[in-house]
């Protein structure tokens, strides 16, 4: 599982990529973590590697993603 935290964003606190999954944690609420299923997460994490290299903004990439249907939120209830 990779896990990009510290991030220069004023909507995500935190994102884990691992094999089938994407976890978020959002500067709202740091204590909830939302699960969202992604059939590639290699390619997620290439992208979300470029928006933040490139300062871009990570809420907005996030929205795109779910948009697209890129990653879609699990129906599980978030973990903590």
């Amino acid at each position: 599982m990779k896990t990009y935290a510290d991030l220069a964003s004023s909507a995500v606190n935190s994102i884990k990529v691992d094999d089938k999954s994407i976890y978020i944690v959002y500067n709202s609420n740091i204590d909830k973590e939302y699960e969202f299923i992604c059939a590639n997460t290699a390619e997620f994490d290439v992208k979300l590697s470029e928006t933040i290299n490139k300062e871009e903004s990570l809420g907005k990439f996030i929205h795109n993603q779910v948009k697209e249907g890129t990653i879609q939120p699990s129906v599980s209830q978030p973990s903590k």
